[in-house]
């Protein structure tokens, strides 16, 4: 598999720069964070567009809604941790209840913050933002999204949270790719189960795929950038084609992505269902491969989970 030079992270400062150009209402905001977050590449493109608002999130997130009231497109950049749980209020009472067009990225999300442990690794983002009222969560799978993603939510007047992971990213899709809202992508068809992955975890689908072909089991791979609003087509049509689902997502497993996938398969077809994530716990201090390892959230532990959820049809 082939993997881009450029850090994800590195790719959204570039991808504001050119919204930037592109858009003249369109502002960053940091919570001291421009270093990490590469909001730094927008800084110096546009210092007077560019707001440091200090170790102040729920300031912040005030201070956007506010700026949204008089035209601009604020996009307030901290860590998903943060954006999550320090400053939700704000974002639930200022930004949501009022529907404004905010866009917020939140930044070294799931296990990506790695060695800095429980404060900034963010299991529970999607869980949080997708239960937020007129929010639309994106969970982009590698470079080329993230950037088509970051110009088609510039479409969309209202608010938008995405995930920005610290990863170097696989290579999943060509230079003709254009990411669209409530839209799943079939990346390889099968028989035997479903894959249903949502950002950079995708990757892990993809490989895990590979290890049950030399098992001699057909898996299909759905990669689902849009978790809000989800693609319920696609997953019912799955569903029946299969008979069962495994969802992949580098976040809790509790209300999150594949708790999404399991509602619309309970209301429309049941079919057994399984969910690969972090359970009911802290993640840890570790690097990302550790972690990822540490979770089950590896190809080979992928393709065991899916070959235990097969001998249950």
């Amino acid at each position: 598999m082939k993997f881009y030079e450029k850090n994800m992270r590195k790719v959204f400062g570039e991808t504001l720069v050119e919204l930037g150009e592109k858009y003249q209402n369109v502002l960053v905001m940091d919570a001291d964070l421009h270093t990490s977050t590469r909001t730094y590449l927008f800084r110096e493109r546009f210092p007077q567009r560019f707001i440091q608002c200090g170790i102040a999130e729920a300031n912040m997130f005030g201070m956007a809604a506010g700026l949204a009231h008089l035209g601009f497109v604020p996009f307030p950049s901290t860590f998903g941790a943060f954006a999550a749980r320090k400053a939700l209020d704000q974002i639930y009472m200022h930004i949501c209840c009022q529907k404004l067009n905010v866009k917020i990225p939140g930044s070294y999300i799931g296990m990506t913050a790695t060695e800095c442990g429980p404060s900034h690794n963010v299991g529970e983002d999607i869980a949080v933002m997708r239960a937020m009222p007129y929010m639309r969560v994106i969970a982009p799978g590698d470079n080329l999204e993230l950037r088509s993603a970051m110009h088609v939510m510039m479409e969309y007047d209202g608010p938008v949270y995405f995930r920005v992971p610290k990863v170097e990213a696989p290579v999943l899709f060509d230079s003709n790719y254009r990411f669209e809202w409530g839209k799943g992508i079939l990346l390889r068809k099968g028989k035997d189960i479903s894959l249903i992955s949502t950002g950079m975890m995708t990757a892990v689908a993809v490989r895990a795929a590979k290890l049950l072909e030399g098992m001699g089991i057909e898996a299909e791979i759905i990669h689902m950038p849009s978790v809000k609003p989800l693609d319920e087509e696609l997953i019912i049509k799955t569903a029946k084609k299969t008979g069962c689902i495994l969802t992949i997502e580098n976040g809790r497993i509790i209300g999150g992505f594949g708790s999404a996938v399991a509602e619309v398969v309970s209301g429309e077809y049941p079919v057994l269902i399984d969910m690969m994530g972090i359970g009911d716990t802290t993640i840890k201090s570790a690097p990302l491969s550790d972690l990822m390892r540490e979770y089950g959230l590896t190809p080979e532990g992928t393709a065991n989970r899916a070959k235990a959820l097969i001998s249950r049809k």
